[in-house]
């Protein structure tokens, strides 16, 4: 796989995002790379997403975005303390890019595991 078919796929894909994605799918087989680009593609967040949902917080609901990455204790606390009296919410946009690149990378890890341990079940027929 190269970048090519990474940005075809994928188009709004960070360099960082990119670079791991190669790095995962490097020692997959052509079927392994297509499975896993359809289903990373579906179970990433894009940085935009991400950053739309954590401004809701300057509207009263705060806290969708950490309850978006999996992030559900704090993403409560932010919903009940208004994004701790909005102070979590601005922490959070200033750090979005990391919130969005670890997120995204912890998807990425996922789903390689999941394609390599669909791949490598013993056939019964």
């Amino acid at each position: 796989m190269n970048q090519e078919q990474v940005l075809r796929v994928i188009p709004d894909i960070e360099y960082d995002e990119l670079v791991t994605v190669l790095n995962i799918t490097r020692d997959m087989n052509t079927s392994q790379q297509e499975q896993f680009l359809m289903l990373y593609q579906r179970r990433r967040k894009s940085r935009q997403e991400l950053l739309l949902l954590c401004l809701l917080g300057f509207v009263g609901v705060a806290g969708i975005h950490r309850l978006i990455i999996g992030d559900i204790a704090l993403g409560i606390v932010y919903l009940l303390t208004g994004g701790l009296c909005l102070i979590g919410t601005i922490v959070d946009i200033i750090n979005i890019n990391s919130l969005t690149t670890g997120y995204n990378a912890k998807q990425a890890y996922e789903t390689a595991a999941l394609i390599t341990a669909t791949f490598n079940q013993p056939r019964n027929f």
